[in-house]
Order: structure tokens, then sequence, then C-alpha cells
């Protein structure tokens, strides 16, 4: 991309980093400054006080100016509702409503955009629910610096944590959508100690709290594995992060899941299907034959998912948009 070239990243909130969406938008901003460029993270209401060339919208949030514009879907409402509300009490109509609104508020997002998704999977959905064409995927990109490689009993040794504990971490919200109920079940099954790390309490497991990015990081590489049970998820930070240390991710076949799976065949078995206990249980009884498994896809996501590589995609992202621009215009 261009030197100097100003960009305007839309979030939801440009003042927290504390969803996947808003962290989002920060680790843009922050590439497109190291590619040369000048970026700077926005609300919807000020976008017209930035001086911009190139505005990136999310989600479920867009505003329309008269430079372009790339659109990213990080999910697609219509299954984030019809999969991620499964096994809530929520009447049919109030679902409606609820697929409806969003819906609409994404389709007109990604209208007259360039059109970025966060996986395959994502992209799929985009295509089937709203008939748009995804130009360009381009998956999560996470700081393999932060969460680096680390040995499970020197991380156990800072926490004061006994070396002979079996040990599996949630981490995330504990909403519906993600499972909390299926972590500690498989956990109890398994013999392991569930720990959460994140927002809200979870019945049956111990809460660690909010935790920094270093602190989340060494809890990561303390456990024995992390569970990863959601119903419904485009491209998961906090999987990608917990794949990054080396430490073993149970997850159901999901979103960019599938993409690892598709690349690192030998993962699957250390997957399952959504929604299904047994199947979930059974993945974390393989998992001490799973080691080869864990090590493939720790590299595989410490190459395609590092920083370096999302700024790749996203630098070749902005030069066709501003080239398409410059053809259109000439």
């Amino acid at each position: 991309m261009g030197t100097m070239m100003r960009v305007a990243v839309v979030s939801p909130d440009p003042t927290s980093s504390s969803g996947g969406v808003e962290r989002f938008c920060h680790t843009l901003s922050d590439v497109i400054g190291r590619l040369g460029g000048t970026a700077e993270v926005v609300g919807a209401a000020d976008l017209d006080s930035v001086a911009h060339d190139l505005v990136i919208t999310n989600g479920m949030v867009s505003r329309r100016t008269s430079a372009p514009r790339i659109h990213v879907y990080h999910g697609c409402w219509v299954d984030h509702v019809r999969l991620g509300t499964r096994t809530n009490a929520y009447s049919i109509q109030w679902r409606t409503q609820f697929l409806v609104k969003g819906a609409a508020k994404e389709i007109w997002a990604g209208a007259n955009a360039y059109r970025v998704a966060v996986s395959q999977p994502t992209a799929e959905e985009v295509e089937q629910w709203y008939r748009f064409r995804v130009h360009r995927v381009i998956p999560n990109g996470i700081d393999t610096t932060t969460f680096g490689i680390g040995d499970r009993d020197t991380a156990r040794g800072q926490l004061g944590v006994s070396p002979d504990e079996r040990l599996a971490l949630f981490i995330g919200r504990a909403e519906a959508r993600k499972r909390p109920d299926i972590a500690v079940a498989a956990a109890s099954r398994a013999g392991y100690r569930l720990l959460t790390a994140g927002v809200g309490t979870v019945d049956g497991a111990t809460s660690l709290g909010v935790l920094s990015p270093a602190e989340l990081r060494t809890w990561i590489q303390a456990v024995d594995c992390v569970l990863a049970p959601s119903d419904y998820e485009a491209c998961s930070l906090a999987i990608l992060e917990a794949m990054a240390t080396g430490t073993a991710v149970l997850a159901t076949r999901v979103g960019y899941v599938r993409t690892l799976i598709d690349k690192v065949p030998g993962y699957r078995d250390l997957t399952a299907t959504a929604g299904d206990l047994d199947e979930f249980t059974r993945a974390l009884t393989l998992l001490p034959s799973g080691a080869q498994a864990v090590s493939d896809v720790t590299a595989f996501v410490r190459a395609e998912n590092s920083l370096e590589r999302f700024a790749e995609h996203w630098s070749a992202a902005i030069n066709e948009v501003m080239k398409r621009t410059a053809t259109v215009g000439s």
C-alpha cells in the first residue's frame, strides 16, 4: 500500500478492545501504520471528522463517504443467531426479529463495498444468505510474540500450580453461544479441573477473571488444554492465541477451525461437532495421542496467522481496492 495513505477504521466501539471486532480494528490500525500508512479507529458518527483516503467498516457498522470502502464480515448474523441461540429459551418471534434486524444491517454494510471475510466458512455464509460475493478471505492475525510457545512446568511454577493437576481452560465471555456447559461437563467426565478466563462466572468452574494478554498467555501455557466448544465462531482470536502457544485446543468444527482441519488433517481428532457433548468428551480423551497434531496446528497458526502474514494480506487487499478506484476514475 502507498505510504501516507490515510485510513479510517470504523469500529462498533473505538474506545474499547474488549470484544473481538474491537480488537481487530485496533490491530488493523497498528498494521496499517507498520505498512507506512496512517490509520485512526473511529465510530461511524465521527467518520467525517477524520481525513481519509479509504474507509474500512466492520460487522453491522457502516457509513458511506465518497472514499472507497472495504467492509469486513466477522461472521454472518443469520448463522450467528440461527446456530448460536439454539440453547436459549427465546421465542421464535424474538429470534426472527433479532435475526432480521441484524441481517439487514449487515446487508446494508456490505453493499457497494469491497468485501472481506475472516474465514472461508464466513464467506460461504455471506454468499448463501446475502447473495454477496466476498472478494477476499483474510483470517485474523495474532501477536505470536506475546503468545509464544512456552513450557508447561515453567508456567505452572510461575503461577504456583501443582505440576500434577489436570487443568483445562475455557476462554471468553460465559455466554450460551460459547457453550461453557459443554466445557464443564466434558472436563468433569475426562477428569480435568476447569478454569475460566473472561467476563462472567461458570457453575462448576474456577474463574480467573479478566486477564491481561501476558497473564492469559501464562495460564494457557500452564494448562493441559483449552476447551472451545462454541456453537458458532467465525475466526476466534482466543483459539488462535491458544494454539500459537503450543497448548492443545479442543474445539468444535465451526468457522476457521474447518480451515485448520483442511490444512492439518490430523487435528480433526481433537475437534467435535458443535453441540455434541459425547464427541467433545471423546476428543478430550484422545488428547494424550494428539501431540503431533497439536505441534502441526501450532506451526500452521504461527505462520499463517501471524501479524506479518496478516499485514501481507491486508496490503494486497488495500492495493487492489485503490487500483480499482484509480481505474474507474481514469
